[in-house]
């Protein structure tokens, strides 16, 4: 696998899919959360913001590691050994 150098902003180490689907998930389901939570007439709190900015990152990760595993095959090569 020293031929396979992950990137810094690339989490998983063995190319599977579910961690960063999860992420992703997470990450959508907070946005979601925090948006109709904004678009609600109420004053909202101040952790509204951080919380929207965690759920972006998230999603970023998760799309981040999604797209280096999938170029090139790297997946495989990590899989067949």
């Amino acid at each position: 696998m020293s031929e396979l150098r992950r990137p810094w902003f690339t989490l998983t180490k063995t190319g599977s899919v579910l961690p960063p689907a999860l992420e992703i998930a997470v990450g959508l389901l907070g946005l979601v959360v925090q948006v109709l939570t904004l678009a609600s007439d109420r004053e909202t709190p101040g952790t509204t913001v951080i919380v929207m900015v965690v759920a972006v990152a998230l999603i970023a990760q998760g799309v981040a590691d999604l797209v280096w595993w999938g170029r090139d095959g790297r997946r495989e090569a990590v899989r067949q050994g």
